[in-house]
């Protein structure tokens, strides 16, 4: 059976989500890795790299951001973890549980939901990942990549690495290492690139 979590990411995120069930129940040391009902980290194992598409909706300009988003993993992994297969996906204009990873940059956002800077889902089978899916905030917030010129803005690359660990597997680091690309906020006009060693550790454990 397929199972999924949400992760909101933003001034006052939220962490919802069912865990999953697994045929062989072995539990393993978190790693600060989601984790279903026995204990298990769920990642996509061997099957990297993730094959991601970008939608057509997401700015061009943008692109070198996300790419260096996601050399910053790789860099620390020493390996290939996130394949770009196309910038132009329109099969879906809002994320679907279709077997396909895509960004999404939506002009549109629930209501009742404005301080989310992003959320992305992972969809799982026992402990492997199938699918991720994450979508940025483009009504609530401004992005930029340089320097912010309004009170609204979010440091995109930041805010990309945050979202590529949660594909990868990797769930929130709250208190006990202020500097973690994994940690639940990220406050506007704030700029979050580097790894730190927590970040790297965790990585380790299912990515060598």
């Amino acid at each position: 059976m397929l199972r999924y979590i949400t992760f909101g990411f933003g001034i006052a995120g939220v962490l919802l989500g069912l865990f999953a069930c697994a045929p062989n129940p072995k539990a393993e040391e978190s790693c600060n890795f989601v984790q279903n009902v026995y204990g298990q980290r769920i990642s996509w194992k061997d099957q990297v790299p993730i094959p991601l598409m970008v939608h057509s909706n997401f700015p061009k300009e943008y692109l070198p951001a996300l790419e260096r988003a996601i050399k910053t993993w790789e860099n620390s992994a020493g390996r290939r973890l996130f394949a770009i297969t196309s910038t132009q996906y329109q099969d879906s204009a809002s994320p679907a549980k279709d077997g396909q990873s895509v960004v999404y940059w939506l002009h549109n956002w629930e209501p009742e939901k404005p301080t989310e800077q992003a959320r992305t889902s992972i969809y799982w089978v026992g402990n492997q990942i199938r699918e991720a899916d994450l979508r940025i905030n483009d009504k609530n917030f401004d992005f930029y990549t340089d320097t912010s010129n309004t009170n609204k803005g979010v440091h995109l690359e930041s805010l990309l690495i945050h979202e590529l660990g949660h594909i990868l597997g990797l769930k929130h680091i709250d208190g006990t290492d202020n500097n973690s690309v994994m940690a639940t906020y990220l406050a506007l006009q704030v700029k979050r690139e580097n790894l730190s060693d927590i970040d790297k550790e965790a990585l380790s454990c299912e990515y060598k």
